[in-house]
């Protein structure tokens, strides 16, 4: 049976330094031995280019905004949940002027920034355009990044997030951010309906990412892994615990999984 593999970004392949080249060659002998790359990371279709622009990776397929987007090699866009434009707007009249975040949007074609006033820089959003609140309505929106380095402000405005739009959104934290995405959106449901999606074929899934909105997607791969650096709540939810990703597919092409023998 063949493999898949899918791949976080930050923290994951994608670093300060950009990505490894010895990571970039493993995922190239990944695909070439027949096997699939799926790219599923938080990023939009905007800063996944961006991320990638300097390398030689090209997925397979790639989940974007954790799970709310998916979309074919090309960015085409194979699925798609928004978010109600109310919500972003309620977000920038609370947060817009505060002085401990940053304020981001995110729609099908770019990342804006729209308030915050943080005034340092974050690789992981290392592109975006600004946007008038006049224009907010002019734009579909999939995701709403908050860049909040303080923990203790972090978990004011996750309860926040929480306690104001409840089921109407998903919430998940991610590093220094928390990403506000369309309802039962995850980094599980889009691989789940990109599997689906590929039927009949079928795979033996695995997953690599060092954060905790990687969980949901370890808990829906056959086989998973985390980084030696990972909280210990990522790596307790994990099959393996890693130094790099290059180490994890050069093992898995050395010894191959098959689906009956993946089982947790």
């Amino acid at each position: 049976m063949t493999m898949a593999m899918a791949f976080d970004f930050d923290g994951t392949i994608l670093f300060q330094h950009g990505v490894s080249g010895e990571d970039q060659a493993a995922i190239a002998r990944w695909q070439q031995a027949g096997n699939l790359a799926v790219a599923c990371t938080g990023k939009s279709i905007y800063a996944a280019r961006y991320a990638l622009k300097d390398t030689s990776i090209r997925f397979d397929y790639n989940v974007l905004y954790t799970g709310a987007v998916v979309t074919d090699a090309d960015y085409t866009v194979l699925y798609k949940q928004t978010l109600p434009v109310d919500i972003v707007r309620s977000c920038v009249e609370k947060w817009g002027d505060h002085q401990g975040l940053a304020l981001f949007a995110t729609s099908l074609e770019y990342d804006f920034r729209l308030g915050g006033a943080l005034d340092s820089s974050t690789s992981i959003l290392a592109a975006f355009e600004p946007l008038a609140l006049e224009d907010l309505e002019s734009h579909e929106y999939v995701g709403i990044p908050f860049w909040i380095p303080d923990a203790r402000l972090r978990d004011e405005v996750y309860e926040w997030i929480l306690a104001s739009f409840g089921e109407r959104i998903d919430c998940h934290k991610n590093q220094d951010f928390l990403d506000i995405v369309p309802p039962a959106s995850s980094k599980g449901t889009g691989l789940d309906w990109l599997a689906r999606y590929l039927a009949p074929a079928e795979y033996t899934w695995v997953s690599v990412g060092d954060s905790y909105n990687d969980i949901p997607m370890h808990r829906w791969a056959d086989v998973s892994a985390s980084f030696e650096c990972s909280p210990l709540s990522v790596k307790r939810a994990t099959d393996r615990v890693i130094t790099s990703t290059h180490e994890l597919i050069d093992g898995l092409l050395e010894e191959p999984i098959e689906r009956s023998a993946a089982a947790k």
